[in-house]
C-alpha cells in the first residue's frame, strides 16, 4: 500500500508541474475609481506605471487621457475638436488616429506630457478606418520594441486594407508583405520579429488570427471556428490576448487567451458582462483591460500576471497561401468549426514527458530492492 501511496502522489505532483507550466494567470485585479466611466482603447505604458484612453472632456469631445495604474495624476494630453481613437503606446510617444486637415483618419503621436503633438505620415492616404464612437474595427497601430517603427493598417491600390510599416518619424513606409487575403489590426511582437494580425485563411472568408514574420515570408494560422476575433495583443510566454465571443449567440465581448502554436485557447478572465482592449506592460508583469458591466459603465481594470516562464515559440517558415481568384469578402452565415485537437501544441508534448518520467519512477522503485540486496 505505502508503494501504491508514494507513487500516487509522485504522479499528482508530476501532473501539477507539467499541466501548470506553461500557463499564466491574471490576479490582483483592481477597478479604477475615476469619473470617465463613458471611455476605450485603454493602453499601458511599457513599463506599466501609467495608462491612456480616450475620453470625452468637458465639452463633449473625444480626448487622449494619462492617468497613473493606481487612479492619480490623470491629464489630458490632446486639446483639439477632432474624434480620436485606436491608441498605441510606445517607448517615448503614443500613437492615435483622428482626422487630418485633409477629413482623412491619420495617425498621430504625441508625447506622454501632451508636447509634440503631430501628424506623423504626410500622405494622402487612411490610416485607420472611421472614428465612430464605439471602437473601429482595423484596431490601433503598434510600435516596434525599440520605437523606431510603426505598423498600421491602410488601403492598397484596389483599396484592400494592408498592412504597412513606417519609421517613427513617418519616413520610409512600405508594404509589409502583399497576398490576396485583406490584412488588419497588425501587432509587433515583443522581439519584433513577428506580427500578429486578422485576416482571411485560403478558400474561407471568415476573419481569423495569424502570425507573420516581420520580413512577410511566413505565415502560420492561429484561430480556426467562426467567431470572429480582434483587438489582440501580445503577452508574455508566447500568450496572445485578443477579443471575440464564446459562441455565436453572445452578446458580450470576452477576452480570451491562446499560445502562440495555435493551442490551449481559452477564456482569460472570467467575469464582467463585457472586455475590451487587453493592454500588457513591455515585461508582461501588468495587465489592463476595459470592464464593461451591463449597463454600459465602463471600468479600467489592472492586474498583476503569474506564472510567466518568457518563453517564445519559433515562427516556421512556411509560404503564404494565395487566394483563389474571384474570392470576394462578404462572410457566410457563421457556423461553428472544430479548433485544433488536445495533442498539438504543448499539451501534447507534456503528457509524453509525463509518462516518460512516471515510467523512470516506476522502474526505479523497483530496482530499489534489488540495489539493497
Amino acid at each position: 500500500m505505502s508503494k501504491i501511496t508514494s507513487a500516487g502522489i509522485g504522479i499528482l505532483i508530476l501532473l501539477v508541474l507539467v499541466t501548470g507550466a506553461n500557463a499564466i494567470a491574471v490576479e490582483n485585479i483592481t477597478k479604477l475609481d475615476i469619473a470617465e466611466t463613458n471611455l476605450w482603447d485603454v493602453v499601458l505604458s511599457p513599463d506599466g506605471t501609467k495608462l491612456a484612453y480616450i475620453a470625452y472632456d468637458e465639452n463633449h469631445t473625444q480626448q487622449v487621457y494619462v492617468i497613473n495604474t493606481d487612479g492619480t495624476g490623470e491629464k489630458k494630453l490632446t486639446g483639439d475638436p477632432n474624434k480620436k481613437w485606436e491608441l498605441a503606446w510606445g517607448p517615448d510617444r503614443i500613437a492615435y488616429v483622428s482626422y487630418g486637415k485633409d477629413g482623412l483618419e491619420k495617425i498621430f503621436v504625441v508625447d506622454p506630457d501632451g508636447t509634440g503633438n503631430i501628424q506623423l505620415i504626410p500622405d494622402n492616404t487612411r490610416q485607420g478606418n472611421p472614428g465612430f464612437d464605439k471602437p473601429p474595427a482595423w484596431a490601433a497601430p503598434s510600435w516596434s520594441p525599440d520605437g523606431k517603427s510603426l505598423i498600421y493598417t491602410s488601403l492598397d491600390g484596389k483599396e484592400d486594407p494592408k498592412i504597412y510599416k513606417v519609421n517613427s518619424d513617418g519616413t520610409g513606409k512600405v508594404q509589409v508583405f502583399n497576398d490576396s487575403f485583406r490584412q488588419w489590426s497588425p501587432v509587433f511582437s515583443p522581439d519584433g520579429q513577428n506580427i500578429v494580425y486578422v485576416s482571411y485563411p485560403s478558400e474561407k472568408n471568415i476573419e481569423q488570427l495569424f502570425i507573420v514574420d516581420i520580413a512577410g515570408t511566413a505565415r502560420r494560422q492561429l484561430t480556426f471556428d467562426a467567431i470572429k476575433p480582434n483587438y489582440q495583443d501580445w503577452g508574455p510566454d508566447g500568450t496572445i490576448v485578443f477579443v471575440s465571443y464564446e459562441n455565436v449567440t453572445s452578446s458580450g465581448e470576452r477576452l480570451f487567451a491562446i499560445d502562440q502554436d495555435g493551442s490551449n485557447m481559452r477564456l482569460f478572465i472570467n467575469g464582467d458582462y463585457k472586455q475590451q482592449s487587453p493592454s500588457f506592460s513591455r515585461d508582461g508583469r501588468k495587465f489592463a483591460y476595459a470592464a464593461i458591466d451591463i449597463s454600459g459603465t465602463v471600468k479600467i481594470a489592472v492586474g498583476d500576471l503569474t506564472g510567466i516562464k518568457a518563453i517564445v515559440t519559433p515562427l516556421v517558415t512556411t509560404p503564404a497561401t494565395p487566394a483563389p481568384s474571384g474570392k470576394t469578402t462578404v462572410r457566410p452565415t457563421v457556423k461553428e468549426t472544430e479548433r485544433g485537437g488536445w495533442m498539438e501544441g504543448p499539451i501534447w508534448t507534456g503528457f509524453i514527458v509525463l509518462v516518460i518520467v512516471v515510467l523512470l519512477l516506476l522502474i526505479l522503485w523497483q530496482t530499489r530492492d534489488y540495489f539493497k540486496k
